[in-house]
Order: structure tokens, then sequence, then C-alpha cells
């Protein structure tokens, strides 16, 4: 049987297979999965003018022949409610866009789910399926070489966000996080041991065997325990289906030379010699350590990294469970996440909000519903008929590649229980599905010569220009204004801190993304930044007003965001502090209110909320919400630190003395300026206790934290003046 011509869409299939897991870029703030997004939103683009550009007629490479393909039914059925969760979001556009952090909305389903009715248009051969696994292969090895560069201290680039284990980076290769790395690498080996064996030579064989050993050792190194689960989820998934493969029915057509080509020996004894010195490598090696103290908590509910995943899922359960029908909105897990959340949670994860509850079961359900829950079975459910099928009829070699193709979607399904999609695994996994559901569709006129006969019959050479006017609208509108808007975000993260650089970069980049709340957040707050340098008052009061306005409209944007509710108080704390005021004190006390309803266990809000109300006088309500932030947060050190504070205020010098000891014993979780207050404070109490010998020691501490503390400087001289003549002295007051 001669082999199709390779057709221009299945060009573009490779294309992506083999760029989207290795591309990323530093001109963006986020340097992985903003720009691969608008890689596969532009390619589908294009493909869709294209198609349209050469008449209607080529629909019929797409969505159409739906009844004859249960699968693509069932994926355009959670494109529905995908495009039901976005309408009923709180934030539509963001939902349509993705959120920050996450880029899984809507535009991102689509562009997912065109590349499979792509893959299906190009064909089911097993000639399109090396050509795949090829790409899969070559993509995979240049990122596992990158991990293991890292993992070897040679990276040319240095990072800023790393995940670490026990104080030790992990390797993450081209995927940005060592879990996506771990599971990319798990899906590619099914399919890098199938071409192995296929190969016709000797030498080929053990190339691909050699690159699924080097993949098998890099997802180890990940430290990754859903990839390692993932794997062996593959391994079996891909043994059950190759047994199936073979024990079909033969064809008859199959060459002895083709049968004799499934035994490798040699090429397994490479891979396996190769795994075994990597392993000892491994181990040996610093992270070997690592390695076993991961693999005995796969087990351990009390590590914190499963401690963490437990809480998202129970609060992605939660918001199942009051938005049952639609969730609470596409792709917005992080925003609904800060009512959902527990003091637990906290203790685990200080001061981190979630975008994906790291579980793409709970995800669907959390911000698709049940609906989005049925129609992901169903996709689950005809992608495993597909599979059964594929691996029962056809040639040998077409029924080997679809038990690899199983294999790889087992790795995909597996990792997702534990971890979630991102744009080169769910492409890898679209593509895979398109290919092993066009049996079901029967034959069908040749892509290549239908694209051909398509050109000649073409009429109107002016369709194109007419055709891409729209197309060019929502490139501008869905790829070039959030990558814009990210490329400012990036010149402001590089900006000194409330400089007029970043606050315009900020401005620059709201203006592209406006429903991207934390551009007109961060504008607020670099204007706030400013104001505090500026000794003119007029000009002080107008970067305030701007301040203000700017959050009120980050606020529009994501009006259940606590955070953005404690940064509008701190504005009105400086409005309230002009000369007339411009907020009042019970804005104030809204502002603060309103946060801490949005975001109930976010103990930083608490605590600003707390000095904020002291400053006001309301001395009830201060204590109140310190009380509850103690009460949550038993071992934190800042709760205690402000009711100490609170009765050397009010006197009560011996209770203020015996609140601060306690405090200052707790956990600050990095807050150096705040734990020097509290021994500074401690000092005064001490000082004012005549205690000159313990003053001095809290004294000095504060300025072993906090160098340049005029208060705690002043503090130890005085502290060791009286001990120099042994005088008692009454000075130092909190």
């Amino acid at each position: 049987m001669v082999a199709r011509r390779m057709s221009f869409e299945e060009k573009v299939v490779l294309a992506l297979l083999a760029l989207l897991p290795v591309a990323f870029t530093r001109i963006t703030a986020d340097v992985f999965e903003v720009p691969r997004t608008a890689i596969l939103a532009t390619s589908v683009l294009f493909l869709a003018w294209r198609r349209l550009a050469f008449g209607v007629d080529a629909m019929r490479l797409g969505i159409t022949g739906l009844s004859r393909d249960p699968l693509g039914a069932s994926i355009v059925l959670f494109l529905v409610s995908a495009l039901v969760s976005t309408l009923l979001s709180p934030n539509p556009e963001q939902s349509l866009h993705g959120t920050p952090d996450s880029t899984a909305g809507l535009v991102t389903a689509l562009s997912t789910a065109a590349i499979y009715f792509t893959s299906r248009a190009v064909g089911g051969e097993a000639a399109s399926l090396v050509r795949y696994a090829r790409a899969i292969g070559i993509a995979s090895l240049l990122a596992a070489v990158y991990a293991l560069l890292q993992l070897a201290g040679l990276d040319p680039i240095a990072w800023n966000r790393l995940a670490t284990f026990e104080g030790r980076s992990r390797v993450f290769g081209t995927m940005g996080h060592p879990n996506l790395l771990g599971a990319y690498l798990a899906m590619a080996v099914p399919l890098t041991a199938w071409l192995a064996l296929r190969a016709r030579n000797a030498m080929t064989r053990a190339a691909w065997a050699v690159i699924g050993a080097i993949d098998l050792a890099v997802v180890v190194a990940t430290l990754s325990r859903g990839a390692w689960i993932a794997v062996v989820g593959a391994g079996a998934a891909g043994a059950a289906l190759l047994i199936r493969a073979r024990s079909s029915a033969p064809d008859p057509l199959e060459s002895l030379e083709e049968r004799r080509r499934v035994r490798f020996p040699a090429a397994a004894t490479i891979s396996i010699a190769l795994l075994a010195v990597a392993a000892i490598l491994l181990f040996r090696a610093p992270i070997g350590q690592d390695i076993g103290t991961r693999v005995r908590q796969i087990a351990s509910l009390s590590a914190p990294t499963t401690q963490s995943r437990i809480y998202m899922w129970r609060a992605g359960l939660r918001m199942a469970h009051d938005h049952p029908l639609f969730g609470v909105g596409l792709d917005a897990f992080g925003s609904a996440f800060p009512r959902y959340n527990t003091a637990g949670f906290w203790q685990v994860e200080w001061g981190v909000t979630p975008t994906k509850a790291h579980s793409e079961p709970i995800q669907i359900l959390a911000t698709q519903g049940v609906f989005g829950g049925l129609a992901a079975l169903l996709v689950l459910f005809f992608a495993a008929r597909c599979i059964w099928q594929r691996t029962g009829s056809g040639g040998a070699d077409a029924r080997r590649g679809a038990a690899a193709a199983g294999a790889t979607l087992a790795a995909f399904v597996t990792q997702g229980l534990t971890g979630f999609t991102v744009v080169p695994l769910g492409v890898l996994a679209a593509v895979l599905a398109g290919w092993l559901s066009t049996e079901s569709l029967g034959a069908r006129e040749d892509p290549a010569e239908h694209e051909s006969r398509l050109h000649t019959e073409r009429l109107r050479p002016w369709i194109p220009v007419i055709a891409a006017i729209p197309f060019a609208l929502l490139l501008a509108y869905l790829v070039a204004f959030p990558v814009a808007a990210q490329f400012w975000e990036r010149r402001a993260m590089r900006a000194p801190s409330g400089s007029h650089e970043q606050v315009h970069a900020y401005q620059r980049a709201a203006g592209y993304a406006p429903w991207d709340s934390r551009y007109e957040d961060s504008q607020a707050w670099g204007l706030l930044e400013q104001s505090d340098q500026e000794s003119d008052p007029s000009v002080r009061r107008e970067i305030l007003r701007r301040a203000r306005k700017a959050e009120n409209q980050a606020i529009q944007a994501d009006e259940r965001n606590g955070v953005y509710y404690a940064n509008l108080a701190a504005i009105e704390r400086a409005q309230a502090q002009l000369n007339p005021p411009e907020a009042s004190a019970l804005q104030i006390r809204n502002s603060f209110l309103r946060a801490i309803a949005y975001d109930p266990v976010n103990a930083q809000v608490m605590d600003q909320a707390g000095y904020a109300l002291l400053e006001q006088g309301d001395l009830a309500a201060a204590r109140s919400i310190a009380m509850r932030s103690a009460t949550l947060y038993p071992d934190l050190g800042q709760p205690m630190a402000f009711l100490g504070a609170l009765a050397l205020l009010q006197g009560r010098w011996r209770d203020g003395v015996d609140t601060l000891q306690i405090s200052v014993s707790r956990q600050w979780r990095g807050e150096k300026a705040a734990q020097a207050n509290a021994w500074n404070n401690l000092s005064a109490a001490y000082l004012a206790g005549r205690r000159p010998e313990e003053a001095l020691h809290a004294a000095e501490n504060a300025l072993r934290l906090d160098p340049g503390n005029p208060e705690a400087t002043q503090r130890r001289m005085v502290a060791t003046e009286w001990l120099r003549r042994s005088v008692p002295s009454p000075s130092g007051r909190p």
C-alpha cells in the first residue's frame, strides 16, 4: 500500500509536537505557557483561515462526521460545557483567555480540540504515527538533555522561580516545572519504545532505546511522584494493549522481516545498561537521598506536598458542591480559592493561592460542574474504546502503534489525577486521540489530494484576503494583546519597585489586558509607594487618587479578591493622613472587613487590618481580628506580637511582656521587619519594667533582624548606659 502524501495540516501538527515542549522566551513574564499558548492559538487560527480561504467544502476535513465519531462528539460536548462556564464566570473575559499562571481558558480548550480534529482529518496510517512519534521523541530528548545540564549545574540561564526539595533545586528542563517535565517524558517513553520496536536496523533501534532510557532517567531525577506513577500506568497499559495487538488476527501481508523487527535484544541491552549507569550516578549523587525520600512519600499522607493537594482537592469539591451545574467559571479556580481556603493549607503553603486543583477531575468539577464532568467521562470512555478498537484491527504495525499511543494516553490520564494539563501535554494527547479515532470514520479522500483539488477549484482570488480580516482581528485579541501585556509585565518586574517606569509598564499591560486585574492592582501599589516618597502635598494627593482609581478598577475586574480590598484600605489610610483627608476611618474599616470576608484565613490581611484599626482607635475590632488570627495560627508570632503591643499601649506592662515573649519564640514566616518590631517593643517593655539587661538583649535581637531600626538603636543605647551607670531609667515606651 502506498503511503499518502503528507498534507500541510500534518506538517503543522508535526511542528507543534516538536516545538511546544521546548519553546520558551524570556521577553514575557510567563516564560513557558504564555508563548506556547500563543503558538498554539496562532497555528489554529492560521489553519482555520486557510480552510475558509479554500472554501466551505474544506470543512469536511474538520468537525464533520461526528455521528461516526463519538469521541469527537464528546469533545464538542466538553467544549459546550467550557463555553457555558465561561459565560457564567465572574470574569468571562479572563475565563476566555485563561487566568494568570494557568492559561487554561476557553482559547486553549478550543485550540486543543481543533488539533484533535486536524489530526483526525490527517488520517490514521501508521506512517503518520511514526512521524508524530519521531517529533515527540526528539523534543523529549532536547527537554531531557537540558534537564541533565541543570542537574550537572551547567544551566546557562539563571532562573528566578525554582521548585525545590529539601533545599535543593529540582530539574525542569524546558517545561518550566519538574512535575510537567516528568509528565511529558512519561508520555513520550511508550512512543520511543515503539519506534525502537519497529526500527529496521540495529543503529536506529539502539538510538531510540537510548532516548527512551534518557527520558526514564530524567523522569526519576524530576522527583515527581505523579510522573513516576504515570510511567507505571503507561507500562501496565502498554503491556496489556501490546498483548491484545499481538493476539489479534495476523496480517497476511506482514512479511517475516517485519515480524522479526520487534526483537531488539541489543537495543534492550544498551537501554538497560544505560538505565543502570544512570541509577548508580543518581543514587550516589545528593539527589539520591531525595529520590528515596520521595519514594517513601508516595503513600504518605503526612508529606507536605500531599497535604497541600488534599486541601486543594477539598476546596475544589466544595466549589463543585456550591456550584454543581457549571462550576465557579472556566479556569477560575484561583479566583474562587480564597473563599474555600483553610488555615491548614496556609500552614503548609504560606501565602500561596493555587490556580489549579492539581487534579484534573476535581479541576473540571470545580470550574465546569457536573456538565463538564460528565462530558469528560464521555471523552475518556470513547477514547478508551478507540484504543481498544485500533489495537484489535488493521496491520500489525498500526496495532502496535495504537498500543503505544494508548500507553501514552494512559500516562496522560494517570498524571492528571494528581496534576494538571499544560499546552504540550494537551496537544500531544489530542494528536494521538485524533489519530486513534480516524479508524471510526472509514475511508476518506486523501487530505493532500483534497487540498490540491481545492486549490484548483478556487475561483475568487480575493477570498483569502476577505477571510483574513476576521482572523486577523482574532489574532490580535486572542494572541497579540495577551503577549503584549506579558511583555510589559516583564518590563515592570525588572523596574525598581514603585518607580515611574514600573507604574507606566503596569499601566500599559492593563491597557492590553484589561481583564487581568493584577495589572491595575500592581499599578495601584506602585503609586502608593511613589506617594510615600513625594514631599509635595498636592502631587501626593493626585498620586493617591490615581492609586485609588486603579485599585477600584482591579476590584471591578475581580470583586471578590480580598487582597485587593486590603490594598485599597492601605491607600485609604494614606489618603486619611492628607490635609484635608480624602478617606474616612469608616471607609478604611469597611475595606478591611471586606478583605477579611473574602479572604477569611489570610493572616497577612488580618495583620494589616489589626494595625490599621488600632491606628484609627478601634481597639475592640483590632483585638478581635488579632485573636482570630492567633486562634487560626497558634504557632504564628505576628498576632501575639500585636496583642502584646496592644497591652503595652493600655499600660498592661506585665501582660505585654509575657505576650511579646511568646511572640518572638514563634514562627514569623520570613517577616523579619515585623519580628524586629516585636523585639523592639519587648525591649521597651523591659526598660519600663527596669530590666536593662533583658532590654539590651531584645534590642540587639531587633537590630540583628533590622539593622537600620532607629528605635531599637536608641533603646540599645539607653539599656547600655543604664547598665553602665547601674541607675534605673524610666525611658522607653513602645
